[in-house]
C-alpha cells in the first residue's frame, strides 16, 4: 500500500511538473505574440504621427503658389510622401492624401487632398487643405488677400458647408473656405492652378 501511495504522489508531481512546464511554455508563446503585437502597432502610429514645419499658414500659401500643382512639388513643400487612393481614383484623376502637419503658429493641417488628371485627361489638378488649431479670421485673410471674391455659400443642408472667399492670382485661384461648423475660422485651403 506504502509502495502503492508512493507511486501515485510520484505520478501526481511529475504531472504537476509537466502541467506547470505545458502552462510556462504557453506564457512564453503569448509573451512572444504580444510583443510581436505591440512592435507592429508602435510602428503603425510612427507612420501616423504628425509631420512638424516651421511655416505660418501664410508661408505655406506662398510656397504653394511657387511651384507648379504637381506629386514631387507638393510631396517637397509638404515634407512628406503622398499615398495615392486607389479606390477614389478613376480615368479621368488620380487622388492623394497625406500625414497631418503640424504648421508654426499653432495652426495644422488635419487633412490632405491632392487630385491630379490622368495624362490623357486635359484638366488641372486641385489641392485641398484642411486647416485646424489657431483661428484665422476672414479680417486676417482680407488683409493678405484683398481681392476677395465670395464664391461660395452655405445652402443650410450641412455644418461642413461654408462660405467661399476666393482671390485669383497669377498662380491661379486660391479659395479660403469657412464652415458652419465654426464659421469665424478658416476651415480649408483650396488651390487651383492655372493650366
Amino acid at each position: 500500500m506504502k509502495n502503492g501511495m508512493t507511486t501515485n504522489m510520484y505520478h501526481g508531481v511529475k504531472n504537476i511538473a509537466e502541467l506547470n512546464e505545458r502552462v510556462l511554455k504557453t506564457l512564453i508563446l503569448l509573451l512572444a505574440l504580444l510583443a510581436t503585437a505591440c512592435q507592429s502597432s508602435s510602428y503603425a502610429s510612427k507612420d501616423n504621427t504628425m509631420i512638424q514645419l516651421n511655416l505660418s499658414v501664410w508661408q505655406l500659401i506662398e510656397d504653394m503658389q511657387t511651384a507648379p500643382l504637381s506629386l514631387s512639388g507638393i510631396e517637397e513643400i509638404l515634407n512628406q510622401t503622398l499615398v495615392e487612393q486607389t479606390q477614389q481614383s478613376n480615368n479621368y484623376f488620380r487622388f492623394y492624401s497625406g500625414q497631418p502637419v503640424l504648421l508654426a503658429g499653432h495652426s495644422k493641417i488635419w487633412k490632405i487632398d491632392l487630385r491630379l488628371p490622368q495624362p490623357s485627361h486635359d484638366a488641372t489638378g486641385l489641392l485641398v487643405i484642411d486647416i485646424d488649431g489657431e483661428c484665422i479670421t476672414v479680417e486676417q485673410v482680407n488683409k493678405v488677400f484683398p481681392n476677395l471674391n465670395i464664391t461660395g455659400m452655405p445652402r443650410g443642408n450641412s455644418l461642413l458647408e461654408a462660405t467661399t472667399f476666393t482671390d485669383v492670382t497669377t498662380w491661379g485661384k486660391i479659395s479660403f473656405g469657412f464652415q458652419e461648423k465654426r464659421p469665424d475660422c478658416l476651415g480649408y485651403l483650396v488651390f487651383e492652378p492655372n493650366r
